[in-house]
């Protein structure tokens, strides 16, 4: 991947705005897991560093050390058991432990990038990622999602300056995680609507040509969608692109609008709520999926409304607050007082709805279509197979856009008199 002709194709952007990333460096090959010492040379990366990891992803990528060793690179390892939860405790304690050491590289995907990238932004040192499993799209992400005190929430951070990936390794991870990370790439298709919703009812900056950018990746990812679940290397350094690609997305819009819209925020819902239980709540794309699975239908039934009715928001805070714990009572109170939908003009909405319509018809796929896709793809599609029942999943979609500070489709729809969800 050309990531300067990337950057170069967004000079004198039409919508105002200079676009730049930080990452420097992304190359996904066979065989690279025994040259990363080499490549991070070539990069430019420091060579006294920390290094994060769980013991999955340290034995998926033997040889990464030796690589290491042989152009003499001075680290410390930190090998968690099972890192399966990205917590603000676990990062700041990286923070604090890699303060001798001049970068940070982590090894794994999900949660152990997070961490470290939250814990590099605020040490304001080079941070660096070993993927070993295409996921997730966050690896070139410029946020870190930590979960403090149980309530999930997405810190500004920046990109990583290198990221390196074996197809090998990336083709020979479980079945379950390619899947997940193929529904979180499908979740770009959503987001691209209530971005443009944004956009059509309050002002809400937007890019076409970022969003160009989004559908090249999702779209790539949805023809080789019969591949996914095979041990391909070169199905999964295409699937590892796109990631890749929506990671630098997000950092050219400088919010993670271009890769994650309600279906997200559905998830954050029922992964906070399991967690308050002490359940693991399971792969976030496999969740964003579920949730997409879901939310499509809704979307394309607001297709039968030529007109709508508008009226003022009417929010309940005491009934939102019931479905949230009352530790995240001072969080859900901070997104909603003012609330975001005093922001959006009642005349504006009603006149700008065939525009929303159009995208809803032309960005989302078909329900049918999509939900074969996502089987063949090994991708979870019910949510009796993620252990959520119909009322967690119906309270999710009513009372998830509260956790948020965003305009989306899915927080607008009670605004909407003549529609029943």
């Amino acid at each position: 991947m050309d990531l300067k002709k990337i950057i170069k194709s967004f000079e004198n952007c039409p919508c105002g705005r200079k676009h730049v990333f930080d990452l420097q460096t992304y190359k996904a090959e066979k065989g690279i897991v025994t040259k990363v010492g080499k490549e991070l040379i070539e990069a430019g990366f420091p060579k006294k560093v920390y290094i994060v990891s769980d013991e999955n992803a340290m034995n998926a990528s033997k040889g990464l050390i030796n690589s290491l060793d042989k152009e003499g690179f001075q680290y410390k390892l930190n090998v968690y058991p099972d890192m399966r939860y990205a917590r603000m405790s676990d990062s700041l304690e990286i923070l604090k432990n890699s303060e001798d050491y001049d970068g940070i590289i982590s090894i794994g995907t999900g949660s152990v990038n997070d961490i470290c990238r939250y814990a590099a932004a605020r040490a304001n040192k080079p941070f660096a990622i070993f993927a070993t499993a295409p996921s997730m799209d966050g690896f070139a992400s410029d946020s870190a999602p930590l979960i403090d005190n149980n309530f999930k929430i997405s810190y500004m951070c920046r990109q990583p300056m290198v990221v390196l990936a074996d197809t090998e390794i990336l083709a020979a991870s479980p079945v379950e995680l390619k899947a997940a990370g193929y529904g979180d790439i499908m979740a770009k298709y959503m987001a691209i609507v209530d971005w443009k919703v944004a956009n059509y009812t309050t002002g809400e900056y937007y890019c076409e040509n970022i969003v160009d950018l989004v559908r090249k990746a999702t779209n790539s990812v949805w023809d080789m969608t019969d591949k996914v679940t095979s041990n391909d290397p070169q199905a999964a350094g295409a699937i590892m692109d796109a990631l890749i690609l929506t990671g630098c997305a997000m950092q050219l819009a400088k919010c993670t609008r271009p890769a994650s819209g309600a279906e997200h925020v559905v998830s954050h819902y029922w992964e906070i709520h399991k967690l308050e239980k002490g359940e693991w709540p399971d792969f976030h794309g496999k969740k964003v999926g579920i949730a997409m699975c879901e939310l499509i239908p809704l979307y394309k039934r607001l297709l039968n409304l030529e007109t709508i009715e508008v009226e003022p928001e009417r929010l309940n805070l005491d009934d939102v607050l019931n479905h949230y714990s009352p530790s995240f009572r001072k969080e859900v109170i901070g997104y909603n007082v003012p609330s975001i939908c005093n922001l959006v003009d009642i005349e504006t909405f009603k006149n700008r709805w065939p525009d929303i319509q159009k995208s809803i018809k032309e960005d989302l796929p078909d329900e049918k279509v999509f939900l074969e896709h996502m089987k063949k793809a090994g991708c979870v599609t019910t949510i009796e197979e993620a252990h959520i029942s119909k009322e967690f999943c119906d309270n999710a979609i009513h009372y998830s856009p509260y956790m948020r500070r965003r305009t989306t489709l899915l927080r607008l729809l009670p605004m909407i008199k003549n529609f029943n969800y």
